[in-house]
């Protein structure tokens, strides 16, 4: 025997179930049953309304307003980090300024160029350079002796020490 008087068929698509204790949407107002009864359930057209979240910001912490009604959470959360963020200060990404007088360009790493030096700046420059390599060369060939002589002597007291233990056997034997 069934009651058609009593309840209410539910509204979501391909469901059409008979329930004796319907629910109303309280966005869209559809009379629905126990299963569809959430937003996402059943594709509720005006849960924007009334499915309100307030993201919180990761950096500061504070609740991220909404600029308009159907913004999504990610959204607002990056428009407050690039605008009103108070989490710390933001380094520039582009810092860096050409070193060329001339030049307005920023860089996001140094950039530095060689300026044409005049002909006495640059012969006293290559003349610097040499030096210094010939420095180096020098400080590289006494280290490289200095280790040589450390292995020479090294090497001579062991065999040194080998030799006057093997003496010291012979003598005590006789």
């Amino acid at each position: 025997m069934e009651f058609p008087q009593l309840g209410q068929h539910c509204s979501a698509k391909g469901c059409n179930k008979l329930d004796f204790l319907p629910m109303k949407c309280d966005a869209c107002s559809a009379i629905l049953c126990k299963d569809h009864i959430k937003y996402d359930e059943h594709q509720c057209s005006s849960s924007y309304r009334k499915n309100v979240q307030i993201p919180v910001c990761p950096l500061c912490n504070q609740h991220v307003p909404y600029e308009y009604r159907d913004q999504s959470p990610d959204r607002a959360v990056s428009a407050h980090i690039d605008r009103d963020c108070r989490s710390r200060k933001r380094e520039k990404v582009y810092a860096n300024k050409c070193s060329v007088a001339s030049c307005k360009q920023r860089e996001a790493i140094p950039v530095n160029y060689f300026q044409h030096q005049s002909p006495a700046k640059q012969k006293k420059q290559e003349e610097d350079d040499y030096a210094l390599a010939k420095a180096l060369q020098e400080s590289e060939r006494q280290e490289l002796q200095r280790i040589r002589r450390n292995q020479t002597t090294s090497t001579a007291a062991t065999a040194n020490t080998s030799t006057s233990s093997t003496d010291n056997r012979s003598c005590c034997v006789q």
